[in-house]
């Protein structure tokens, strides 16, 4: 189930898609109202997720294989190759079905060309780039959960407000609060894996765990996610990313005394998706 679903990324672009879904329930129009420029825009999320995770897996795997858990490693040195034909093949598809909506996603880039740059180098540049002499962000010190966590609340906490053009919030401070509150949730579940990659890490990555101990990452993390539930209690009409984010942190603690893969890459990756769910059923 693991490799089915988590080491083909399919989970993780399922998580981005769940989570980008569930902002523009929470803060938009009804379901019923939403157009194709909005669902074009959401799978686009998705799909783009599934890419840049296999292309990140990709760099990483060549540049430091030593840095990837065995039984992950041996899965993507098999089936790298069918990886990145999937995905390719489902980037294809989705940019010919979406081609009506070319002329108003590129009018979005042109509009917001720093927020897009931003998601872009924090994507793109995370397991190699030459700002940082090819090591990409997750080898500078201090920046592995940073850089994650921040791409995350851009693509899943603001970008998904500009696929309903007229709908309120879109823009001001309610987008910087989505934009902090999908931060902070992924931020949480974030940091129980950098306690899960202790044995792989380089000691010079200086990560929460290897600076501190596993204690306080525990506690960083539920910190993170409990103010992650009070800014979508705040933002939300229902309770729905609240509830995930319960989920999510029982998945933390979980995490802290059971370092089975399952509960890492099913479980807290899974609470995204848990997002996209609820909101729908409680919408």
């Amino acid at each position: 189930m693991v490799k089915a679903v988590a080491y083909t990324h399919i989970w993780i672009a399922l998580g981005a898609f769940g989570a980008a879904f569930a902002t523009v329930l929470s803060h938009g129009l009804p379901l019923e109202d939403w157009g194709a420029y909005t669902w074009s825009g959401l799978l686009g999320i998705g799909a783009a997720t599934g890419c840049i995770y296999t292309l990140q897996r990709g760099i990483k795997l060549h540049k430091n294989p030593a840095a990837v858990p065995f039984e992950r490693r041996t899965f993507l040195e098999r089936w790298k190759k069918a990886l990145a034909w999937g995905w390719g093949i489902a980037a294809a598809g989705w940019t010919i079905s979406s081609a009506s909506e070319w002329s108003a996603f590129l009018a979005l880039v042109w509009d917001h060309p720093i927020v897009f740059m931003t998601m872009a180098l924090l994507a793109l540049g995370y397991a190699s780039n030459p700002l940082t002499g090819g090591r990409g962000w997750r080898g500078v010190p201090h920046l592995k959960w940073p850089a994650i966590a921040l791409a995350w609340g851009l693509a899943t906490g603001w970008l998904p407000l500009q696929f309903l053009t007229g709908a309120e919030g879109l823009n001001g401070w309610t987008a910087l609060q989505s934009i902090a509150a999908q931060t902070l949730f992924v931020a949480g579940i974030t940091l129980p894996f950098d306690v899960r990659d202790l044995p792989v890490d380089p000691a010079g990555l200086r990560t929460v765990p290897q600076q501190i101990n596993t204690r306080f990452t525990l506690v960083l993390a539920v910190t993170l996610v409990v103010m992650s539930m009070a800014g979508f209690w705040t933002l939300d009409g229902t309770p729905a990313r609240a509830l995930a984010g319960a989920f999510a942190l029982a998945g933390v603690f979980l995490a802290h005394r059971n370092r089975e893969e399952w509960i890492f890459s099913l479980w807290l990756d899974g609470s995204l998706i848990l997002q996209g769910v609820l909101a729908f059923l409680l919408a």
